[in-house]
């Protein structure tokens, strides 16, 4: 056809059928004839489209003859020398793996290898995704050379085909299909340069399209400007195709040689892609190959990690403690409940077959459940001297500071002893009493703890009386801290009593002008109370160790001699490692260690 006069799509019968008339002019009216070159033809050319090019006599192989010189330069070198430099560093670092082994695993377990290997998988799989997503979308535009073959029935047989205007020499016929098999659609504007086929040697006739997917590219490519044809080269036009979209193209030549190898190029250049020879689908490269397996890597070494920290038997125990399975109850402490639950929390995580329960009713409550049998180990601020508990079985675990706590609008900052036993006696109704300041006229809600609080035992002993002569903490004449009740004079102290720390430092957090106590790690959760001083100094070690005097020690008891290999035994033992004294400095007690001995024997 016409370089510029695209012509209707023809079937390859109905070319086949058109060649055969002109090659063989005096057979034209032997239709029978013609139909059997036909019918032979268009056998052949199915086979050599189902792989099998070698159907023709004339048929050659087509792998070595197509030359793809739209494939981009192969960056060999860069790739040599990053392989070299990948292979140093993984010999390096197994070199050191094996050398420094110990302080790998070492560094492998602790919380920064954790946290190290976790950013590694996590950065290794964002790294997978991404290369795996530019992979799916790269555009790539698949120019597959399905036949080149000559037109001849027999090896050695001469065809030549007399066309419009002139003969036709050695007529051969290349079938192509033009596939988008990338991840995203090719238009017009991502060609640099269109894709174009060059035979060297071989003069093209005429091209044709055919078998369009989907049907409606046939009338996308008959809108556009048609193939044009230079010779032994015929350019293609800019065709829009969507992801999996194709056509065929036929394309009549002269100077087919049966016997002689014919070359065939592939040109052209995509913006963001690249045009291939192949039909092949690329749905993994190889970079999204090498991040994965450095993710599977990355995620199998913190599963081994997290294994040997975290299942026994691999577990990596404190020195000295043994993991024992079965049930245990402490209570007790309501001060020392937050920490009792965060340790007890810890020892499950070292020995999964452990279930240690904490409650906190008080001290003087889990001392008595204690002797009633219904738990295992009690904690309490301090001892007591009631005949029940007196043949328990202590053990020093840490110095408790105790700090006084009041509404924001407190008047005061700080307070000497003689004011703290004038409040808590019930000796102040007002502020002003207090202050000295006749415009401090805020009615002083105290909110103390019950009787059976080792807290409140550690004011009565420690800063209202002595351990030999205690002062009692003065009863209860309200029951919301706000109000008096019924039955009492107007002149009366409002005190209320609270059943544990939390809801006393939640009452004074909801009231004005109130005060009460409770130990420092628990006050320092709110910023709805302020920390009131003694006599000017805080509850730090330095200032206990100064003389300031709102502390205790707290004890972990148990009715007897605790068996060896029980599960109460082991927990004790937990309690008295370095891991958790760490975690009790984290609540702002002090343990009873060497250094502290002298404290921990106040009573």
């Amino acid at each position: 056809m016409p370089a510029n006069d695209p012509q209707p799509p023809q079937t390859v019968d109905e070319i086949a059928r058109s060649l055969y008339r002109t090659a063989y002019p005096e057979k034209t009216d032997d239709s029978g004839w013609v139909e059997e070159q036909v019918s032979v033809a268009v056998e052949r050319i199915s086979r050599a489209e189902q792989a099998d090019p070698s159907t023709s006599p004339g048929a050659r192989p087509l792998d070595d003859a197509v030359i793809n010189r739209a494939a981009p330069k192969s960056r060999r070198g860069p790739r040599i020398a990053a392989a070299v430099v990948s292979a140093v560093v993984v010999l390096v670092a197994l070199v050191l793996g094996i050398a420094e082994r110990q302080w790998v695993a070492e560094t492998a377990i602790s919380g920064d290898g954790i946290l190290g290997l976790s950013i590694a998988a996590v950065v290794a799989a964002l790294a997978t995704s991404v290369s795996y997503v530019r992979v799916r979308r790269r555009q790539i535009l698949s120019c597959r050379v399905r036949i080149d073959a000559p037109f001849g029935v027999d090896i050695g047989e001469t065809v030549r085909l007399e066309g419009e205007h002139a003969a036709v020499t050695d007529p051969g016929v290349v079938v192509v299909r033009v596939k988008n098999t990338g991840g995203s659609t090719i238009t017009a504007e991502d060609y640099v340069s269109p894709l174009a086929l060059h035979f060297p040697g071989r003069q093209v006739i005429s091209v044709d399209a055919t078998e369009f997917e989907p049907v409606e590219l046939h009338r996308v490519i008959s809108k556009l400007p048609g193939f044009t044809i230079e010779e032994d080269r015929v350019q293609l036009p800019k065709v829009l195709l969507e992801r999996e979209a194709s056509y065929k193209l036929v394309i009549v030549l002269s100077g087919t040689t049966p016997g002689e190898k014919h070359q065939i190029a592939v040109e052209g250049v995509l913006r963001d892609g690249r045009i291939t020879t192949r039909e092949g689908k690329e749905k993994v490269g190889p970079g999204t190959l090498a991040w994965g397996g450095l993710t599977a890597i990355c995620a199998g070494a913190l599963a081994v990690v997290l294994l040997l920290n975290n299942v026994a038997p691999f577990t990596k125990l404190p020195r000295g403690v043994a993991c024992e399975a079965g049930s245990l109850s402490v209570e007790g402490s309501s001060a020392f409940g937050r920490a009792a639950t965060e340790l007890a929390g810890s020892y499950e995580a070292y020995c999964p077959g452990a279930a240690v329960k904490v409650g906190t009713p008080g001290s003087v409550e889990g001392l008595q459940r204690l002797h009633d049998g219904t738990i295992d180990l009690a904690l309490s601020d301090g001892k007591f001297d009631e005949p029940d508990f007196t043949r328990f079985v202590p053990q020093k675990l840490a110095i408790v500071p105790f700090t006084l706590v009041a509404s924001k609008n407190v008047p005061v900052d700080s307070l000497s002893v003689a004011d703290v036993r004038k409040i808590f006696t019930g000796g102040a109704r007002v502020w002003s009493d207090i202050t000295g300041n006749l415009r401090d006229t805020g009615v002083i809600r105290v909110a103390g703890r019950s009787t059976s609080s080792g807290t409140r035992r550690t004011l009565e002993n420690y800063l209202l009386g002595t351990p030999s002569a205690p002062i009692g903490q003065a009863p209860a004449t309200s029951d919301s801290c706000r109000d008096l009740r019924p039955d009492l004079a107007a002149s009366s102290p409002i005190i209320c009593e609270q059943g544990s720390t939390g809801d006393l430092i939640d009452r004074i957090a909801t009231l004005g002008d109130a005060i009460g106590y409770a130990d420092v790690s628990d006050v320092a959760q709110s910023s709805a109370v302020k920390k009131i001083s003694l006599d000017g100094r805080d509850a730090t070690l330095d200032d206990i160790r100064g003389g300031y005097p709102f502390w205790t020690v707290e004890d972990v008891f148990s009715r007897g001699p605790l068996e060896s290999g029980s599960l109460a035994a082991a927990f004790r033992d937990y309690l008295l490692t370095p891991e958790a004294r760490n975690a009790m400095a984290g609540f702002q007690y002090y343990a009873c260690a060497a250094g502290e001995q002298d404290l921990c024997d106040r009573r």
